[in-house]
């Protein structure tokens, strides 16, 4: 499993470089983050997962231009990645931190009301 962390890493760094570096779609906007790769077992498939901050009118455009160019920074990824097999790649959009925000605003909705608590009553 170390092996399989170990290319996730660097499929992580190498596709951030690439959409940073290489990737020209005019409809590609906004800050974006990959966050995360999963590689299958057989290094068929690799999942990744990226986060997007920005203009919410922007964001499908992003990620459809995105999903277009998965072929494109694929064929990058062969000139900087040295395996025997080069997974396909699927884009994901990632709505941790999105989601993370709305359960924080719930929290904080739901818990306006109540006292404040004293490190003493701990």
């Amino acid at each position: 499993m170390a092996n399989l962390d170990r290319i996730n890493a660097e499929l992580q760094r190498q596709i951030s470089e690439i959409i940073r570096t290489e990737v020209k779609n005019p409809r590609v906007k906004g800050i974006l983050t990959v966050t995360e790769v999963r590689t299958t077992a057989d290094l068929k498939y690799a999942k990744v997962y990226i986060s997007y901050y920005g203009n919410e009118e922007d964001k499908e455009g992003t990620f459809e231009a995105l999903k277009a160019s998965a072929g494109f920074i694929r064929n990058c990824l062969k000139d900087r990645v040295k395996i025997r097999m080069l997974p396909a790649l699927q884009i994901i959009p990632d709505e941790t931190l999105v989601k993370a925000l709305d359960l924080y605003k719930k929290i904080e909705e739901a818990t306006k009301d109540l006292p404040p608590v004293d490190d003493e009553d701990l």
